[in-house]
Formats: C-alpha cells, sequence, structure tokens
C-alpha cells in the first residue's frame, strides 16, 4: 500500500512538472505540421518565417546538404523546402528543436551528459532512417524525427530517476526492463513522458505513438494503423542498432529486448539489421560531424 502511495505521489509530481518545465512549442514548427496552414502559402513565405530562428534555418541547411537525405548541393531555404517538401521540412525542424531542448543540460539520473543524449537520439534516428528507406522510404523522415525525439521524455523524469536509482536498479536486476522499472517505481516512464509531451504540442501520431511504444512495439493497441505499427518497429528496431555502437549509452543500456515480431512487421531479416548496424557504427563519426557539428559540452 506505501509503495502503491509512493508510486502515485512521484507520478503526480513528474506530471506537474511535464505542465510547467517543457516549454511551448515554437509557432513556426507548430505551422509547418499543420499542412492544411501552408497549402496556399508561397515558398519563399515559409523561408521568411524559418529564418526568423536564424538556427533552425542553419540546421536544415546543414541537414539538406548532409549524406541523410539529398545527393545535390542545396544553396538556401527556399531551395531546400522545394527540394524536401513542407512536410519533410516541418518533421525536420522539430526533431532539431528537440535537440536543443536535449543540449540544456546533463542527466543525472541516466548518467548521459548532454552530448551523449544528443548523439544517442540522433544515431538511433540515422538508423531508423536507413531501415525506413528499405521497409517503405515514404516513412524515412517521420522514423528519423520521432527517433530524434524518443528520448525527450528523460528530461523531465531524470532527477526522479536519480532519486530513486537503488530501487530501479533493484526492479532491473530482478529481471523487468528499464521502462517496466521505472513505471513500476515512478508510476511513469520516460516514453510515456515523452508522448504526454508531444500530444500537448499537437504532434501527429506517426510522431508521437512511436515515440511511446518503440521500446515495447508488441504492446501498441490494435486499432492503430498499419503505416503507425510499422513506423513503431523501425523505431524499435533503430534504438537496438543505436544501444549496440554504444553512442551516448545511458546506464539502461541494452536492457531492452528485441522483439522477434520486429521481422514480420517490417518483412526484414537478421541480415538487414546486421547491415544497418555495421553502416550506422562506422558512420558514427561521419554524423556527428553532419548533424552534430557544434562543440556540446
Amino acid at each position: 500500500m506505501f509503495e502503491a502511495k509512493k508510486n502515485e505521489y512521484l507520478k503526480a509530481k513528474i506530471l506537474q512538472e511535464l505542465e510547467s518545465k517543457i516549454p511551448a512549442l515554437p509557432e513556426v514548427i507548430k505551422n509547418l505540421l499543420n499542412v492544411q496552414y501552408y497549402s496556399d502559402v508561397p515558398v519563399s513565405k515559409i523561408a521568411q518565417e524559418i529564418a526568423m530562428d536564424p538556427n533552425l534555418a542553419a540546421e536544415i541547411l546543414r541537414f539538406a546538404n548532409s549524406n541523410m537525405f539529398l545527393s545535390l548541393r542545396v544553396t538556401s531555404l527556399e531551395h531546400a523546402i522545394v527540394v524536401l517538401g513542407v512536410y519533410n521540412v516541418a518533421r525536420i525542424s522539430l526533431a532539431f528543436w528537440v535537440k536543443r531542448l536535449h543540449e540544456s543540460s546533463d542527466l543525472i539520473g541516466y548518467r548521459q551528459r548532454k552530448r551523449d543524449i544528443v548523439l544517442q537520439s540522433f544515431v538511433g534516428a540515422y538508423a531508423s532512417k536507413r531501415l525506413a528507406d528499405i521497409v517503405d522510404p515514404f516513412l524515412s523522415t517521420s522514423a528519423f524525427t520521432s527517433a530524434a525525439i524518443r528520448l525527450l521524455g528523460r528530461l523531465i523524469i531524470d532527477f526522479y530517476v536519480y532519486s530513486q536509482k537503488t530501487d530501479i536498479i533493484r526492479q532491473i536486476y530482478s529481471g523487468d526492463e528499464s521502462y517496466v522499472a521505472e513505471e513500476k517505481i515512478l508510476g511513469i516512464s520516460f516514453p510515456e513522458a515523452t508522448y504526454i509531451i508531444t500530444n500537448s504540442w499537437g504532434i501527429p501520431d506517426d510522431i508521437k505513438i512511436p515515440c511511446r511504444y518503440f521500446r515495447c512495439p508488441d504492446n501498441l493497441p490494435d486499432e492503430v494503423s498499419p503505416i503507425i505499427r510499422k513506423l513503431t518497429y523501425i523505431l524499435h528496431v533503430g534504438d537496438i542498432i543505436a544501444q549496440m555502437t554504444g553512442a551516448g549509452a545511458a546506464f539502461d543500456n541494452m536492457i531492452e529486448r528485441f522483439s522477434r515480431r520486429s521481422f514480420y512487421v517490417l518483412n526484414i531479416d537478421e541480415r538487414i539489421i546486421e547491415g544497418i548496424f555495421y553502416e550506422t557504427f562506422v558512420r558514427t563519426e561521419k554524423i556527428i560531424e553532419e548533424i552534430l557539428p557544434e562543440k556540446i559540452l
């Protein structure tokens, strides 16, 4: 009874912080994610709005000129929007804005420096995108974005993970996966916290639902669409690959179990996963150079 009351109290505290600590989604990204809003807006106007945030504009141009998307040189925001499309630019913008939140502080509970959480986020994003390129290229950008923001909930529950670390580790040693241990001790896991944040921002389902279930894709509700199911399993495999590389590893690295249903849902075999792992592993330094060029202490 005492433990149940304690968990309820901790969850209430965390939910309160979710409301007060996470900043509102910038208006430009909110507008970009609303396809109807920009259906009749000229590309020049969209570029002007993005350019009001110089850091975001620079991130989009850098990404567009990386090997992740294009084989041609993009010289301006307007050019990037035309080539990538507003749909892709919106998701890329969200990924890099959340990157800024990750850069705000080290995580003492998860034992991740801010550079580590950014690195693990984007290595997983790279692996997820490459898998989507094979499984269903239409899903590549959503897979990249979901993976890039999948660890967002850690920013909120990190202090509570730190304060309850002994109990969480005890649960993990008893055989629980880390997200299950968090749910039992804190009343909430970081994927659920990520979902609550992204839901409050009005983020589309194809991004926020995979963020909620990527650690437990077999628990997806039956009613989710085939596209979201596929994206969730892509994110699941991409996260496992990121953990396998060891890039930006947290204390719970490689505790999660791999779902064998991934092979069936994604129609892949072990050779594809091995190939993407090898490619991701050898390209980690290149990912840092292309996506994370600035120094994050």
